[in-house]
Order: C-alpha cells, then sequence, then structure tokens
C-alpha cells in the first residue's frame, strides 16, 4: 500500500498539464487491493462531486455512474481487496469556472508516467476500462497489440485482448449517458464475462 500512497502523493505536485495551477488528486480507496491483484479498474478521471465529497477514487462515491459501477461489481463475488480502482487521469484542474470534462490527448499522454507505476505497483492479472477515454489511453500505452488498436467499444465490446500483459477487458462506461446506448441489462452481462477471462488467465497462468 506505501507504493500506491507514495505514488498518489507525489501526483498532487505534478505540473506536467497545468503548471503552477492546483490540481485534485483523490487518493485510492483504502478498500482496493494494493499488490497482485486480480482486476485495475480504470475510469476515466476523478469527477468534481463524487471524487470532490469523499476524496477518494471508490465506486462508493455519491454519484449515478459509480452506484451502477458498484451494482455491476458486485454480481461478480469478487473479494473488494483483489481490486484496485484509479483512472486514465488521476487528477483535474482546480481553477474557478472549471466544469468536468473529459481529458485531452496531452493529458492522457501525460498521465502514462502515472499509470505505468501503478500497473507495476499492483501487478493487476487483467485490466478492465470503463469508456472510451481509458480505452483511448491504452490503445496509446500498448502501441503494440494489433487487437488493441482495431477495438471498439460499438463492435467489440465483451471480447478481451489478449496480445498484451496483462490482458485488457474494455466496457462502456458506467454513467447514466452511457447506459443509452449500451443499457443497464447489456452492461451487466458485459461484467459476468470478466469471471470467465480470470478463470482463462488463470488456466494459462499469465
Amino acid at each position: 500500500m506505501s507504493e500506491i500512497k507514495g505514488i498518489f502523493k507525489e501526483a498532487r505536485n505534478c505540473k506536467r498539464c497545468y503548471g503552477d495551477v492546483p490540481i485534485h488528486v483523490p487518493r485510492p480507496d483504502p478498500k482496493n487491493g494494493f499488490e497482485n491483484v486480480k482486476i485495475i479498474f480504470i475510469n476515466e478521471r476523478p469527477g468534481r462531486i463524487g471524487t470532490g465529497e469523499s476524496g477518494y477514487i471508490s465506486f462508493e462515491n455519491n454519484d449515478p455512474s459509480a452506484h451502477h459501477f458498484h451494482e455491476c461489481f458486485e454480481s461478480l463475488k469478487i473479494s473488494r481487496t483483489e481490486i484496485f480502482i484509479s483512472n486514465a487521469c488521476i487528477c483535474h484542474p482546480t481553477y474557478e469556472g472549471y466544469i468536468d470534462r473529459a481529458p485531452s490527448q496531452k493529458e492522457i499522454k501525460n498521465c502514462h508516467f502515472w499509470l505505468e507505476r501503478q500497473l507495476k505497483a499492483v501487478n493487476p492479472k487483467l485490466i478492465v476500462t470503463l469508456g472510451n477515454i481509458p480505452l483511448k489511453s491504452l490503445k496509446l500505452f500498448f502501441k503494440n497489440s494489433k487487437q488493441l488498436k482495431n477495438f471498439t467499444l460499438k463492435n467489440n465490446v465483451g471480447v478481451a485482448i489478449t496480445d498484451t500483459k496483462p490482458w485488457i477487458y474494455p466496457l462502456y462506461h458506467t454513467s447514466l449517458r452511457a447506459r443509452l446506448t449500451r443499457n443497464t441489462e447489456q452492461q451487466k452481462k458485459d461484467w459476468l464475462k470478466i469471471v470467465g477471462i480470470l478463470k482463462e488467465i488463470e488456466s494459462k497462468r499469465l
């Protein structure tokens, strides 16, 4: 846990994207597993409301996306200590008038510095992305993956990427907006495939 805590503490002083503009970097949920986890879930970026109130990257935050995330996770029957929750970009700026928005390509690339360190620290068996932003981030991060390069949520959701290490399983975001495209029941079915993917990974001892 101390290594991950150190990464997020250090990130609060990051000036890669915003220079001297203050940023908000919420802490990892203390209920996470912190090493050799089964899954790292990568969301988009911290929201002002959920993480702003709790101070944590967590699916127990008080917002609709987090509620659906939590509900889908509960269906997997996986221990809370076997997962780690993070974001493609682990901060947002705090200048006056800032509203929640998707990170730019520059922000995504800059945050690979922090993403790589997280992946090494928690050593997941599987990466699950939630939405197009973390999917885009990993396409830039794992540039040699032919499967990932051609993957789109619209055409390929429900399929695992197996030419990366660790494997990647891209899913739709759990927001209300994303559920207009991929409804609640469809998303739950996508999530349930995670159990089989983990079994396949274990059988191959990846």
